[in-house]
């Protein structure tokens, strides 16, 4: 099967919760519309940045439904499947196709963790079978699942036993192993860059598409960083990952790139609300406290 390769940014949304941890989908639309404006080209919803693991069935299947009906050509909604249970897994993947999703992403089981290529294409195998008419994107964030597997041999593999395998979303700092995805069998694989920080890097490999937590808040200056690179201005592309990277540093040093990155969307007008547990929600206090650094970085000038 052939597939559309994305391009671009695409954010790893947060998902709304209410003070009780019910969802407050009603901020959808006005989060679709800030992150259109911003030129984000996509999503990728009910992964890791949005606590997808944390959350029971019906409610990622609502999730799902609720950024459905903002997919079109140029913003694709990209829905993560992934679970310990391929059973479970495969019923999210069957929903998701049936509600239309652009592609299903899938994380490896973080229990009983795979621990070759083939115990993981078995598991990937089955969940694909889920939505069979869809692209599937393996979720590698061996840093997360604890799932580490050579995705060059995986894709040797898999790719000749799961028809609708679109590629990998790469969170991982191997960039020689991704390099070498990227060029396997004629560039046939959609290889999405994951590591935020290390995005002009990526580009220097061949990435054409990132998904991230920071897309959420700081896309313009992201975009920035692409058209410099697709400019040959690599110096220049470079000083601006530097200043992403202060950006990052902040959110991971303030409470972690989830409960921050939730603060930092309030700041920009869509409250997302507090985190499930284990994961900690940003007091009053630490707002502020994280108010007061962005601003020593110019993190609000520089998407004015």
């Amino acid at each position: 099967m052939e597939f559309k390769h994305f391009e671009g940014l695409i954010a790893a949304t947060f998902t709304p919760f209410d003070a009780n941890g019910e969802l407050k989908l009603e901020v959808v639309p006005a989060y679709a519309k800030h992150l259109k404006e911003g030129g984000i080209k996509g999503v990728f919803v009910c992964g890791s940045s949005g606590e997808g693991l944390l959350m029971g069935i019906d409610d990622r299947k609502a999730v799902a439904e609720a950024w459905i009906p903002f997919s079109e050509d140029q913003f694709r909604v990209i829905v993560h499947v992934g679970s310990t249970s391929s059973k479970i897994a495969k019923e999210l993947a069957a929903h998701a196709e049936s509600i239309g999703a652009d592609a299903i992403g899938c994380m490896g089981p973080c229990c009983f963790q795979p621990n070759n290529t083939e115990m993981l294409t078995a598991f990937c195998a089955e969940v694909a079978l889920g939505a069979p008419n869809t692209p599937f994107y393996y979720y590698h964030i061996p840093g997360v699942s604890g799932v580490n597997i050579k995705m060059d041999d995986f894709l040797c593999g898999a790719g000749k036993v799961i028809p609708n395998l679109a590629g990998i979303k790469y969170t991982c700092s191997n960039l020689m192993e991704m390099t070498e995805c990227i060029d396997m069998e004629n560039k046939r694989f959609d290889i999405l860059h994951g590591h935020d920080e290390l995005l002009v890097n990526g580009l220097l490999v061949g990435a054409k598409a990132a998904i991230g937590t920071s897309y959420n808040t700081i896309a313009p200056i992201v975009n920035r960083l692409i058209d410099s690179f697709k400019n040959n201005k690599i110096k220049e592309a470079l000083e601006i990952q530097k200043t992403i990277n202060k950006v990052i540093a902040v959110m991971l040093s303030s409470g972690g790139a989830i409960p921050v990155g939730k603060a930092m969307m309030k700041m920009s007008g869509i409250d997302c609300g507090r985190c499930l547990p284990p994961l900690a929600t940003l007091s009053d206090v630490q707002e502020q406290q994280l108010r007061e650094k962005l601003e020593a970085i110019g993190y609000f000038k520089l998407l004015s």
